[in-house]
């Protein structure tokens, strides 16, 4: 769990002011959205946003931040619904991509959204994504997969990296939701053939 998270937990007034601060970044962008737009959706002042909050970079680091956690977090889960490997792969990806370009196309703002993510969130970014790699990890040991030797865990890594890259790369020609959708499908698909071969 990332400092940001662990924040959030402990006070819920945080967690308010990130939740608000979510929408109307979404509805705004990130350059566009002001301390006092954040604070007005919060129902609060913005010298009472300073209490809790440094600036507008601290704010979108922690509503961020949590947005992956909770992606994560169902991401993770999906793994443990029964079905089999192609199905808990696709709800997998389902819940963390699908879930995150759903939000993101749905904004007018969103490339300039997962912008600022790389500026102002990398490091709670970076805790997440080293949290699903474990967890695909133990999920492809569970399958059953024996990897033993030297060449069976570059295997594994292998799928490790398609789970988490491939999906990048099927956003670059700016695909609807449903195409985006149905390419996570397929990859998950594909992953899970190589698995139980």
């Amino acid at each position: 769990m990332s400092a940001e998270i662990e924040q959030l937990a402990d006070d819920p007034k945080r967690a308010l002011i990130a939740s608000a601060a979510i929408d109307v970044f979404s509805a705004r962008g990130f350059s566009r959205t002001s301390m006092a737009h954040i604070a007005e959706q919060a129902g609060m002042s913005r010298p009472a946003l300073y209490q809790y909050f440094e600036n507008k970079g601290d704010i979108f680091a922690c509503a961020f931040a949590a947005l992956v956690e909770q992606a994560a977090d169902r991401a993770l889960a999906a793994l443990e619904v029964p079905g089999t490997v192609a199905e808990q792969l696709d709800g997998f990806l389902q819940n963390f991509d699908g879930a995150f370009w759903e939000r993101t196309s749905a904004s007018p703002y969103g490339e300039e959204l997962l912008s600022a993510t790389s500026e102002y969130a990398p490091k709670a970014v970076g805790i997440e994504m080293k949290r699903i790699r474990r967890g695909l990890d133990r999920y492809l040991r569970r399958t059953g997969v024996q990897l033993q030797s030297t060449a069976d865990r570059a295997r594994r890594n292998g799928w490790i990296d398609l789970l988490e890259f491939a999906p990048r790369g099927f956003k670059l020609d700016r695909p609807t939701l449903t195409a985006y959708r149905l390419r996570l499908t397929a990859l998950a698909h594909s992953v899970a053939s190589d698995i139980e071969n």
